[in-house]
């Protein structure tokens, strides 16, 4: 029997106007209700060992993990040759998908929200480890990929000097709460999307694009072997023209195919981004974050 279920755990930026188009353009397709980001995690550490969707969308570490480690046990189907290839400036920092079994539809570029009145300015990871800055640093919650890809990254570049921020960061807000904390004065720095930290209420703020490059973290999609055509169909869509000019302008995420602007902050940074690969991602994947989630004060 085909399967018509599509899981999206998308950025929440673009998860409206990708269910309302879900529903609009493929009515026989059946959206799973949208979760918190807890229950996001749980899906992707789990995924494989539960009933696995028609279309799963998702951008855990945890969710590529599992695709990668149960790719050849007959589950998924193989991404049709048909899609548009992804384009060259994301293949040139290796991208391009480690298996055939799954598709990065588009990419969150973070960057950081800094204080506007920091002298000197930040203007790039390293930074973050200053003196004046390394206590004073907000990443988002351990059900999101963030605090493990911070340390990862941090760690690999800046080395022993990275030892501070890496323990003293606080995460206990959403990106956009980091972005208001940052403008109210109670963090230096943060972790954010640029979709959040465009503007500041206050002024007391600015986006950062850091000069070695924006934090990459892919949405990936996987397919069930017994997908409905429509669930491919839908697929073709999110990687069109269209809606990859939307997520790029009105999502400020990553557009992967070729001939689709960078949206503006993108482009005035040059499309600069930092990944740090496929086995950096997928080990990320095997690592289960014991540190609940605090709740916002």
């Amino acid at each position: 029997m085909s399967r018509r279920d599509v899981y999206l755990a998308v950025a929440p930026n673009i998860l409206r106007k990708t269910a309302q188009d879900l529903g609009r353009l493929f009515p026989s397709l059946e959206l799973i209700p949208p979760q918190t980001h807890a229950e996001m995690q749980e899906f992707a550490t789990r995924f494989g060992q539960d009933e696995i969707p028609a279309l799963s969308v998702a951008a855990y570490p945890q969710f590529v993990h599992n695709i990668l480690r149960l790719q050849e046990q007959g589950l998924f189907a193989r991404m049709p040759e048909s899609l548009p290839p992804m384009r060259r400036e994301l293949t040139a920092i290796g991208l391009g998908e480690p298996s055939p079994y799954l598709r990065v539809v588009t990419a969150v570029p973070f960057v950081i929200a800094s204080r506007a009145d920091l002298a000197p300015p930040i203007t790039d990871w390293t930074d973050l480890c200053r003196e004046d800055i390394c206590h004073h640093v907000a990443v988002p919650p351990h059900d999101t990929p963030l605090p493990d890809l911070f340390d990862t990254v941090m760690g690999a570049t800046c080395g022993k000097a990275a030892q501070t921020v890496m323990e003293n960061k606080n995460t206990s807000y959403t990106p956009l709460d980091i972005n208001k904390h940052v403008d109210a004065g109670t963090f230096k720095a943060g972790v954010t999307i640029p979709a959040f930290s465009k503007t500041f209420r206050n002024n007391g703020g600015k986006m950062v694009w850091p000069k070695s490059g924006a934090w990459v973290v892919p949405i990936v999609a996987c397919i069930h072997k017994n997908a409905a055509p429509e669930v491919y169909n839908f697929l073709d869509y999110m990687l069109s023209m269209e809606y990859q000019c939307y997520v790029s302008e009105n999502g400020y995420t990553v557009p992967v195919i070729q001939g689709v602007p960078w949206f503006a902050e993108m482009q005035a940074a040059d499309g600069k981004l930092f990944w740090p690969g496929w086995d950096v991602l997928s080990q990320l994947g095997q690592l289960e974050s014991s540190v609940p989630c605090a709740s916002p004060a």
